[in-house]
């Protein structure tokens, strides 16, 4: 219905649910990390009542800070969209731990920890994730649109301004 995604390799919930949530975001950055959990908690209901899809897009974005999120994102396996939430899950959770590690302490961690390893694959869709991130002018992680409302951080949005978008466009949703 003209509301096509792109690059919904990573998406969850119901491919035809009225909203959508779309997150470009780096696992090396911290303001990601929360926007991560946040939206863990606050998207479960919605995902589960087929009214949310959220769809990640791990953005390898040319900064200095994020280049061993752009590490990690060759490991993970896209092919396995549960295993790779669980994984980013885990690895934003303790990304104080891994993210001063170097590039071959990295790969040591993800294969010896979560048994990935790198896939070639990855490399184009880190690079349609780019060309679609410069498209729609994506200046920062994590960048979130809501039914293609964007929302740039830092500015962090809580659960309750999320939840609060999130009813605004069911609502508007329901009258068309």
């Amino acid at each position: 219905m003209g509301n096509q995604i792109e690059n919904s390799e990573l998406s969850y919930g119901y491919r035809e649910a009225p909203v959508k949530v779309e997150v470009f975001l780096n696992l090396a950055c911290p303001y990601c990390a929360t926007f991560f959990s946040l939206a863990e908690e606050s998207l479960k209901d919605y995902i589960d009542n087929d009214q949310v899809t959220y769809i990640v897009k791990h953005y390898d974005k040319p900064r200095e800070m994020l280049l061993n999120g752009t590490l990690v994102n060759l490991f993970l396996d896209y092919e396995d969209s549960s295993r790779v939430r669980e994984t980013m899950k885990e690895l934003f959770e303790t990304q104080e731990q891994w993210d001063q590690l170097n590039n071959q302490e990295i790969k040591k961690l993800l294969t010896d920890n979560y048994q990935l390893k790198e896939e070639p694959k990855n490399t184009d869709i880190s690079l349609k994730v780019t060309a679609e991130a410069i498209q729609r002018k994506v200046k920062m992680v994590p960048t979130v649109f809501i039914n293609n409302k964007e929302y740039q951080y830092p500015t962090e949005i809580s659960a309750a301004e999320l939840t609060a978008e999130i009813e605004s466009a069911l609502t508007s949703k329901i009258t068309y």
